[in-house]
C-alpha cells in the first residue's frame, strides 16, 4: 500500500493539474468547483457501494468532525488558487513546482516548531536547494 498510495498521489496530481488548466475561462471558477464536488460526492458514494466498511457506515459517519469541513475550505482554496492562477497566465509546468516549495518550506517549519519534527543537513541542503531552483523557475529576464 506504501507504493500504490504514492502512484494514486501521482496520478491524482498529474491529472489534477492538467485539467484544472483545461477549465474553460468562460466558466465562474466557484460554479466549476462545486461541479467538481458534486462530481466527487457521486464518485464517493458509487465506491462505498463496492468498498462497505467492516464496522458499517454509521460507525464511520459518525467520527466525521470539524477536520473534515477544515480540509474541505482547505482544498477549496487549494482548488481555487490553482484555476486563477491557470486563469491569470501561469504555466502548467511551473504553477505546481512553485506553489509546491513555497507550501513544503512553510510544512517544514509547522513540522519544526509545532511537531517538534527534525531536520537533517541534507535535508536543509536540499531546501535551499529548492529556493535557488524556484528562483531560477520563475526568473524572467
Amino acid at each position: 500500500m506504501y507504493l500504490i498510495s504514492a502512484v494514486l498521489a501521482v496520478i491524482g496530481g498529474v491529472a489534477y493539474h492538467h485539467f484544472v488548466k483545461r477549465i474553460s475561462p468562460t466558466i465562474h471558477p466557484i460554479v466549476s468547483i462545486a461541479g467538481i464536488y458534486v462530481s466527487v460526492l457521486m464518485l464517493s458514494v458509487l465506491l462505498l457501494g463496492f468498498f462497505p466498511p467492516a464496522e458499517g457506515y454509521r460507525y464511520h459517519f459518525k467520527q466525521i468532525n470539524w477536520v473534515q469541513f477544515a480540509v474541505a475550505v482547505s482544498v477549496f482554496f487549494l482548488e481555487l488558487g490553482f484555476v486563477l492562477m491557470y486563469r491569470a497566465g501561469w504555466n502548467l509546468s511551473t504553477a505546481n513546482l512553485v506553489t509546491g516549495v513555497f507550501i513544503n518550506i512553510i510544512l517544514v517549519g509547522l513540522g519544526l516548531f509545532l511537531l517538534r519534527e527534525k531536520v537533517s543537513l541534507i535535508n536543509a541542503i536540499g531546501i535551499v536547494l529548492s529556493i535557488i531552483g524556484v528562483a531560477m523557475i520563475s526568473y524572467r529576464p
